[in-house]
């Protein structure tokens, strides 16, 4: 029994690690259409309830179409922001560079600004399914500034740009951009001067590419949809043919383990969102809206919020457009928050997050201190009973059925649960994979350092020296650490009297070795500490017995 016990809490831990790594729980049951190669989806999303609002083409405070010039350059508009700096081409209106302020490529001093538009398509660009409105791929706006400066000017400022087709369909973006906020406006005026009808469904393409490659264990980049006022996760390497979703969109994002790039209509709409195959690690999703028919001299107006910033829980949620709900740990979300709120806290004071992992490991193990202690005298009686367990072994070994029944209530009788020496790994399971979450999403922890050769708490520990070690790169000096502290706990705890048992027990510390190389510094650091303590508990209750 107790051998089986053993097998099944480190088959489950090994089952739980795949699914970490391979899959996410399932957000919400959302309706998809997926589209097979060759075919032709529907061009028309859902009936909206409500057009956008349409209004006369205006006599007076328009913006003139600009004069078409041939061969003309366009110009690259620069802004600087408190947050971050961005570049605006006139071509396609769309954003070319996006680099975010406080984040960097690495963790070296001198690395660069973190760069988001890292795919070979502009990152926010439109288009329209009906084709009355001639094809932008190549359309060359007019800006109506040549750069915006936000470090030194108070409140929002917008950048304009306009472009007006050959049969007389002007469009308009409008970028207005707020000094304290990752958030950007952008208005759409389509305004109809062909002199016909116009009936067409515009679409905001959104282009994605990873921001940046975590080394050493999980990278999910992919396509987040806040729809239905559920949630609906698409990675990236699972879109294989295009899907559609059909729905009330509140938001549809492209995103990494740290940052993401959202597109939040000014109200939710009913439209779809279409998510095409990768190509590469390159994907592009549309948010189709409804349609609208568009008399001539009329116009409508698309409003929309852009994120390009951090997948940080506090920062979304100040935004109150429900994005804070892309920031989600899974099954153990509910265990991982309050520890993440915990770790926030200590590190206000202490300054160092390897530190506030020390003491929430800590705390935990003062919270469940009780229960191992209880686990480690379970294991002393174990051990006591091992010699009549034995006889009963020998007495009934043609008699499975009467020997479970025996020992069993010898276990009763003696007050010994078999399982009490599982206990103290079986408490620490929640935990670990809260804080394995918490490690590789929660942009606090990206670049975290420690101490000494520990730099980032988010990445694997290495300790260089100078020539390539193969499989590691370097020494993992903490992950050996926490090695050699569970067989040192292994050789304190009683030992079971089964030879077996006895040898899968000491073989722990191997298989742990091994599966925690790759694991982020953090998860290592709150084992190690983890088993310190428990050496200490064993110890205290080795000497009080």
């Amino acid at each position: 029994m107790e051998k089986n016990t053993l097998i099944a809490i480190v088959l489950s831990m090994a089952v739980l690690l795949a699914w970490s790594f391979l899959f996410e729980p399932e957000k919400a049951e959302t309706p998809k259409q997926v589209v097979e190669q060759g075919e032709q989806p529907s061009a028309t999303p859902p009936p909206s309830s409500a057009p956008q609002a349409q209004a006369p083409v205006a006599e007076s405070g328009s913006v003139t179409p600009p004069a078409t010039v041939s061969g003309r350059v366009p110009r690259i508009i620069e802004v600087d922001h408190p947050l971050y700096v961005a570049k605006f081409t006139e071509q396609r209106a769309t954003i070319e560079s996006f680099k975010l302020r406080l984040f960097t490529e690495t963790v070296d001093t001198n690395s660069p600004m973190l760069e988001l538009c890292k795919s070979k398509d502009p990152v926010i660009t439109l288009g329209f399914l009906n084709k009355t409105v001639p094809d932008i791929s190549f359309a060359l706006f007019a800006a109506d500034q040549s750069n915006v400066d936000l470090t030194s000017k108070g409140g929002p400022q917008t950048l304009t740009f306009n472009w007006t087709s050959a049969n007389g369909v002007q469009i308009i973006k409008r970028y207005t951009f707020h000094p304290d906020s990752y958030l950007i406006d952008m208005d759409v005026t389509l305004r109809n001067l062909s002199g016909g009808l116009l009936d067409e469904n515009m679409e905001v393409q959104l282009n994605g590419a990873p921001f940046e490659a975590v080394p050493g264990y999980y990278n999910n980049p992919g396509i987040l949809t806040l729809i239905n006022n559920e949630v609906d996760a698409e990675e990236v390497s699972s879109i294989e043919k295009q899907e559609i979703l059909s729905g009330e969109i509140h938001w549809v994002s492209y995103h990494d383990n740290y940052f993401m790039m959202a597109v939040v209509p000014d109200g939710a709409v009913r439209g779809s969102v279409r998510m095409n195959p990768a190509e590469g690690n390159q994907i592009r999703v549309d948010l189709v809206t409804p349609p609208v028919k568009l008399p001539n001299n009329m116009e409508t107006l698309y409003g929309y919020h852009l994120y390009f910033g951090p997948r940080q829980l506090e920062t979304l949620k100040a935004l109150n457009l429900g994005l804070e709900r892309a920031v989600d740990y899974g099954f153990f979300d509910i265990i991982a928050k309050p520890i993440l709120f915990l770790l926030k806290w200590l590190h206000k004071g202490l300054k160092n997050y390897g530190l506030a992992i020390i003491i929430v490991t800590i705390f935990i193990k003062i919270l469940f201190w009780p229960l191992t202690q209880k686990s480690y005298n379970s294991m002393k009686g174990m051990k006591a009973l091992q010699p009549h367990i034995n006889k009963l072994r020998e007495e009934y070994k043609d008699d499975k059925q009467r020997l479970n029944s025996e020992m069993m209530a010898l276990y009763k009788s003696n007050k010994v649960n078999p399982m009490g020496g599982c206990l103290p790994m079986l408490i620490q399971i929640p935990v670990f994979f809260a804080l394995y979450r918490i490690l590789g999403q929660s942009i606090e922890m990206r670049h975290a350092p420690f101490m000494l050769w520990i730099n980032d708490l988010s990445a694997p520990d290495r300790l260089p020296v100078g020539f390539h070690i193969p499989y590691t790169g370097g020494l993992p000096i903490l992950t050996l650490l926490m090695g050699l502290s569970m067989f040192i706990q292994q050789k304190m705890t009683p030992t079971p009297g089964d030879p077996t048992q006895a040898k899968m027990m000491m073989l722990l510390p191997v298989f742990f070795t091994f599966l925690f190389i790759n694991f982020p510094s953090g998860l290592v650091l709150y084992w190690l500490v983890n088993n310190i303590l428990s050496i200490g508990q064993q110890y205290y209750v080795n000497r009080k017995a």
